[in-house]
């Protein structure tokens, strides 16, 4: 069972300016993830968690934050540090907004 995008990060511009976006964080946070710490040029993808397809993921990239919320700073690239997380999938993605992978 092979992943999918759920969002394209080449699709930022159709998905900021419509009701996709409210539709994105609202999923992200039903399923533990704060939106505001998942850049917007990153894709997001739900992936299976075992060969057998049983149990799937979210796999994302995400902003790291201190314990005051500030973003740090990667030294190497002079941008906001960033490290790619999984988390379990609780609530499906709304069909109609899983993109890139559908749409071919």
């Amino acid at each position: 069972m092979p992943g999918e995008t759920v969002y394209d990060a080449d699709t930022w511009p159709v998905v900021a300016c419509s009701g996709r976006l409210p539709e994105l964080r609202d999923w992200l946070r039903a399923n533990g993830v704060d939106p505001s710490d998942v850049p917007v040029h990153e894709d997001i993808t739900v992936e299976p968690l075992t060969l057998d397809g049983t149990g799937r993921v979210i796999r994302f990239t995400a902003y790291l934050r201190n314990a005051a919320g500030r973003l740090y700073l990667d030294e190497a690239t002079g941008d906001a540090a960033r490290e790619e997380r999984i988390v379990p999938l609780v609530v499906d993605p709304p069909p109609q907004r899983r993109e890139k992978e559908n749409d071919r």
